[in-house]
């Protein structure tokens, strides 16, 4: 008894074990908590309330003083960056971006309906992906935690923004300002820029933990956006 009991507690104890922030990004166990960063990196955490979010300051805060400056803003991004540049040619791809959406974080993959994707900007992409970005008529970078303390309409967030900060349904390609299906690190950079900005309320050059809104919170099953396993074919009688 005491050998299984031990064995259930071991399980569980992995259940709620994370992989480090600078690493670990591939399909998640389990079920609990997604955070996806304003970047656009996937934290979960099956432990309180605001867990997963906290998982992303603590890497983000690089000295431990409960505040994250513009460097290690923009240190965090670039790490994330060339996570995402598989092939390390200084570029996130197509190919890339695909691994991301499919493989890292299948959670945020919505239908397109036909719209193409769109730039942080908001303006409407060329030709294709519909996993787009900005998604609330061109206010791409509006807080996605659902307030509308201002009287604006209510929209059904998708995508991304359903666990993040932002209301952009795929934040990733949204740093495409060229719109030429490529992130490059200069791109990311000027993203990562724009958005820390826009979480600096208070505008004193670095973000705290009360400052920042709390977002996310839904459920994820098995790292995926599918169903459960099918249950085991019938065999006729």
């Amino acid at each position: 008894m005491r050998i299984l009991y031990l064995g259930i507690a071991a399980a569980l104890a992995g259940c709620s074990a994370q992989p480090h922030p600078q690493g670990g990004h591939g399909p998640a166990r389990g079920r609990g908590q997604l955070f996806i960063s304003p970047m656009g990196e996937p934290f979960r955490a099956s432990l309180k309330p605001g867990a997963a979010q906290d998982l992303w300051f603590a890497g983000a805060d690089t000295d431990g003083d409960g505040r994250i400056t513009m460097a290690e803003f923009q240190h965090d991004a670039a790490r994330f960056f060339a996570v995402l540049d598989r092939r390390k040619d200084g570029e996130i791809d197509p190919d890339d971006i695909a691994y991301y959406e499919n493989v890292m974080v299948p959670e945020i993959r919505v239908a397109s309906g036909g719209r193409g994707p769109r730039s942080e900007g908001g303006e409407r992409g060329r030709g294709g992906r519909g996993r787009g970005g900005g998604g609330s008529g061109g206010q791409g970078m509006q807080f996605g935690n659902g307030d509308s303390k201002k009287g604006a309409t209510v929209h059904e967030r998708i995508g991304a923004a359903r666990y993040g900060f932002f209301d952009l349904p795929e934040p990733v390609i949204a740093a495409d300002a060229n719109l030429n299906r490529g992130i490059d690190s200069g791109e990311f950079a000027k993203a990562a820029a724009t958005r820390f900005a826009a979480l600096d309320r208070n505008h004193d050059g670095t973000l705290t933990r009360g400052e920042l809104p709390r977002a996310g919170g839904e459920t994820w099953r098995n790292g995926s956006d599918e169903p459960t396993a099918p249950p085991p074919e019938r065999r006729d009688r």
